[in-house]
């Protein structure tokens, strides 16, 4: 009997260790792909990794800029609130009537009022152009990551198809619901 049950370990054991042998080579294999199908999306990787770092330098760039801009628009305009009030002053000291003293006070009110709203221009168009470049980096960047290409400065992806060719597409859309009024078709 002894016999019997060593021979049916024998080949269990035989069995168990083919079957143990094929799952490991199959995890094997199965790790080898994949270390395969990653490897082969690493440069894709690298590249999308480069373009976010060009990105990301950048807008630091554009950040800076804007601010380096900002701040000598906010000392240009804090040294003339101090022109002007120091003009009010002399105004004042100057001033022969009340009445006069008014007269003045408000012509240098008009100029000082034209004077802010061009400040406030000046740093509006700041703000306009630091929000157009970042609309163009984040443009051209997703246009780098959809693509894989680096796309030349100034332009962005948008192909063909501009806002030109949008603007035909919605016509042509509406004058299907609408119909189109030069053909007479509804």
């Amino acid at each position: 009997m002894t016999d019997i049950s060593e021979q049916f370990a024998t080949r269990a054991a035989r069995l168990l260790q083919g079957t143990v042998q094929a799952c490991a080579a199959r995890a094997l294999r199965l790790a080898q792909s994949g270390a395969d199908r990653a490897e082969a999306t690493v440069p894709a990787v690298d590249a999308r990794l480069a373009i976010l770092a060009r990105a990301g330098l950048r807008l630091t760039e554009l950040s800076h800029q804007c601010i380096e801009q900002l701040l000598k628009q906010g000392q240009s305009s804090a040294r003339n609130a101090l022109a002007d009030s120091a003009e009010r002053l002399r105004l004042t000291a100057r001033a022969s009537s009340l009445g006069a003293l008014y007269e003045e006070q408000r012509a240098s009110l008009r100029a000082s009022r034209a004077r802010v709203m061009g400040e406030l221009q000046a740093t509006w168009q700041i703000v306009a152009a630091a929000g157009r470049e970042l609309t163009h980096l984040a443009r051209s960047t997703g246009s780098e990551l959809a693509s894989g290409r680096e796309v030349a400065p100034g332009h962005s992806r948008r192909g063909a198809r501009g806002a030109g060719a949008r603007r035909s597409s919605k016509t042509a859309s509406r004058s299907k619901n609408t119909g189109d009024a030069r053909s007479g078709k509804a």
